[in-house]
């Protein structure tokens, strides 16, 4: 019996301790009331009597409760919806703001909750607007079917046959295009719900493209349209991607005959580079037929997709009775016009081909897009199989790019239309030139099939009268051996007079080739340089008569050093073509320089320079039976005072080929500063900012960094500084606002003057020598921003 007393005692005593363990887990807080959690409204509507969405607005909810709690909302509500409080303890009064826009609806979570997690949860539904479920009239995803055909050409909207038409309303629907093609090519649709992403409508020039007849019921007068939008525009090797809705239309009409105003619409991002766009608007009268029109102000840069018309909640008012802007006539059919012809109008002003009528002519494609020897923006044509003299021509321009949307390859027969008083001639410093405004449409370029090019022989003196066509100058002898694209142009001699050879430093066909001193044929394009003649090869088989199997050095990188005053040191890269079992060798540097050689690599050391004038010597890298090559060798002097003002060259890191980092919009640019060439480094183009990283720093330790920068001619720009691999920048990482200097702006060498004014200094610490430096015109670092550009130089370390 004692037994089974004592028992009993332990059991009570075990439960009585579960018990308090059980209710210490439970809740943390001290108050012992029963929880609880009530919201004063389940929805809040912001709408107006008839429906429609306000105009933006304030309204309240009352939290009850005795707990913490917390407001759930997703980051996609969080876009249109502005809560006064997100959490907080006890009752509590919550403010909800809305902007105006379309009908939406957002549900949001009040949670009660402690450390094991929520309790209790109340839901309230916001409502911007009453949502009306959408009935599909009408939707086109352009198929499946936009290849090029058997003429490598893309279908036009009258050629296809490959339409995806749905909805209730899209029987009755039919088609009309002039200069929209469908293709299956580049960028596709990606990015928004329902993307096709396959076929899409390409604009070219003067296009436009209408959907006809779509059946409406009468009771379908509040709609939606939607559709994906793309814009690409390659400004020299690089492509804008920004959509431009100022640039890009859609009109409606009821009959085909009489349309709307521009409809406005909002875009939204869809990807890098797809828009979503949306309208809403509302018809004043019901209308049995729907017309849409969409138009590009600017050719072969604008694409769509995914065109679809629902019912909606409306918004903007259409009257389609009435009419707002006439169809655009139809241009009369262009006439015909000669290269010849083309020349003899030209004046050294731009000048207007033809104010009334198109005119058009046929040639066949100069440029060796593979070969790369041409400067970009420049189709060279000439008329076919002629040997007669002014029978080549240069159209210039971004829109008539070979290597881009045109994707024209040497012999290429194509149709030129060159549209009236847009399309303009001029002699450009001796350059046979059609061209035309910047945001013009000026010129359609279609390829109509090919041919070949049979280059003919002519006299040296004869270049400029041959201009953009393919010839021959036989018995040729350069007047020394040497690499093609490396101090070009090339010095050539025949028949006792001396022309010029033209070789690209980045021609693909051309890099790193020896050529031979020795007499040959040499085939080119003859090309006309600020009233120089020249002779532009096209390939190696253009100039293979002069092939040399002789080592030599084709480049140095860096092709210079710039130290500062407390030394370094730097490896440079040999590039040697044919080098065989031939050895490189150095000269010798004196004092604190000295220099070091192992294969390929040359290392080039510098001891601290305690004097305050610089120290410059030159290095020579010869290669054994082959060419030397000098390389400028500088280190700084002691700076006398706390600054590198008046110091114009940059040290070797901030030089554009000693970066190896995936740069954006970062150039070499020459300039000349009291009387001295200099390079400096160009940020930034017409559209975007630019970003550029060093080469590591070779340097420890806390330092200040200057530099000289202005921005482009007529604009303004920040410069952002962030430090890589060890330091960072003690204060502020961006300069003031840069404003723009005069004397940039154009292309080549620019002759420009900098002040103390546009001296900038950061102070950095703990760098390290593999340290490295990011300069941008945007605070993102991205090379990616808005446009920001400018040009700076002078960058030194101490």
């Amino acid at each position: 019996m004692r037994n089974s007393h004592f028992l009993k005692l332990i059991y009570g005593l075990m439960l009585v301790m579960l018990s308090t363990a059980f209710v210490s887990c439970v809740d943390d807080n001290e108050d012992t009331e029963a929880p609880f959690l009530n919201i004063s409204l389940t929805t809040l509507n912001f709408e107006e009597s008839n429906g429609q969405p306000v105009e933006g607005g304030q309204d309240a909810f009352e939290i009850s409760t005795n707990r913490k709690w917390r407001i759930v909302i997703t980051e996609e509500d969080k876009k249109w919806v502005t809560l006064s409080q997100y959490e907080g303890e006890g009752s509590a009064r919550i403010q909800v703001s809305v902007p105006g826009g379309e009908a939406r609806e957002a549900n949001i979570v009040v949670e009660m909750f402690n450390k094991v997690g929520p309790l209790m949860s109340e839901t309230l539904t916001i409502k911007r607007g009453q949502i009306v479920p959408a009935t599909l009239i009408y939707k086109e995803t352009f198929g499946t079917k936009g290849d090029k055909d058997a003429n490598n050409k893309y279908p036009f909207v009258d050629e296809y046959d490959g339409w995806d038409k749905s909805g209730e309303g899209s029987a009755t629907v039919t088609y009309k295009g002039s200069g929209a093609s469908l293709r299956k090519s580049g960028k596709l649709s990606e990015g928004y719900e329902g993307a096709s992403g396959l076929t899409k409508l390409f604009f070219g020039a003067n296009a436009s493209f209408e959907v006809q007849k779509i059946t409406l019921k009468e009771s379908q007068t509040n709609l939606r349209l939607t559709f994906g939008g793309n814009y690409s525009k390659n400004n020299n090797g690089t492509y804008d991607n920004e959509f431009k809705p100022e640039k890009f239309h859609f009109y409606l009409s009821a009959d085909g005959e009489k349309w709307s105003a521009a409809v406005p619409y909002e875009i939204k991002k869809a990807n890098e580079f797809w828009v979503f766009a949306t309208a809403n608007f509302t018809l004043s009268k019901a209308a049995a037929t729907l017309y849409i029109k969409f138009a590009a102000d600017e050719a072969s840069v604008f694409s769509i997709d995914d065109v679809t018309l629902v019912t909606g909640n409306g918004g903007t008012p259409i009257d389609l009775s009435e009419g707002g802007e006439p169809e655009p006539p139809v241009p009369g059919e262009p006439k015909a016009i000669t290269i010849p012809e083309l020349i003899a109008m030209m004046t050294p002003s731009q000048t207007v081909i033809d104010a009334s009528a198109d005119r058009f002519f046929e040639a066949v494609v100069q440029n060796d897009v593979e070969g790369g020897n041409y400067s970009n923006n420049n189709l060279i044509l000439a008329t076919e199989n002629s040997q007669e003299p002014k029978n080549g021509i240069t159209l210039y321009g971004n829109q008539v790019e070979p290597s881009g949307d045109l994707k024209l390859a040497k012999g290429d027969k194509v149709k030129v239309t060159l549209y009236k008083g847009l399309a303009k001639v001029v002699n450009y410093n001796g350059m046979y030139e059609v061209t035309g405004g910047a945001k013009d449409t000026w010129v359609k370029v279609e390829k109509t099939g090919t041919a070949t090019i049979t280059p003919f022989a002519i006299a040296p003196d004869k270049l400029a009268d041959y201009q953009g066509m393919t010839v021959t100058i036989e018995k040729a002898t350069p007047k020394a051996a040497g690499v093609w694209g490396v101090e070009s142009p090339h010095t050539f001699t025949a028949a006792g007079k001396e022309f010029a050879v033209f070789c690209k430093k980045d021609a693909k066909a051309f890099v790193g080739q020896p050529f031979a001193a020795v007499e040959g044929n040499i085939t080119g394009i003859a090309t006309v340089f600020k009233n120089n003649a020249q002779l532009s090869p096209r390939n190696m088989d253009d100039v293979k008569d002069f092939a040399s199997n002789k080592p030599v050095i084709v480049s140095v990188t860096p092709a210079s050093v710039n130290f500062t005053a407390e030394g370094g040191s730097q490896i440079l890269e040999v590039n040697v073509s044919n080098q065989g079992s031939n050895k490189l060798s150095i000269s010798e540097l004196t004092g604190i320089l000295s220099a070091t050689l192992e294969g390929n690599k040359v290392t080039v050391t510098a001891q601290a320079n305690n004097n305050t004038e610089a120290v410059e010597q030159e290095l020579t890298i010869s290669i054994n039976g082959g060419n030397s090559v000098k390389v400028a060798i500088k280190v700084a002097g002691k700076s006398a005072g706390n600054d590198t003002k008046g110091v114009f060259e940059s040290m070797t890191p901030f030089l554009l080929n000693s970066s190896t980092a995936q740069n954006k919009n970062a150039y070499k640019q020459d300039l000349s500063i009291d009387g001295k060439e200099v390079e400096g480094l160009k940020l930034g183009t017409s559209k975007k900012s630019g970003m550029f990283t060093t080469g590591a720093l070779g340097v420890t330790g806390n330092k200040k960094l200057s530099f000289y920068g202005a921005a482009w001619k007529g604009e303004k720009m920040t410069v952002y500084i962030k430090v890589n691999g060890g330091g960072s920048i003690d204060g502020d990482n961006k300069t003031p606002q840069i404003s723009g200097n005069d004397a940039l702006t154009g292309t080549g060498v620019f002759t420009v003057t900098f002040t103390d004014e546009d001296y900038y200094t950061f102070n950095l610490t703990g760098l390290t020598a593999a340290s490295t430096i990011t300069i941008a015109t945007d605070a993102e670092f991205t090379g990616d921003g808005a446009k920001a550009r400018g040009v700076m130089c002078g960058f030194q370390l101490y």
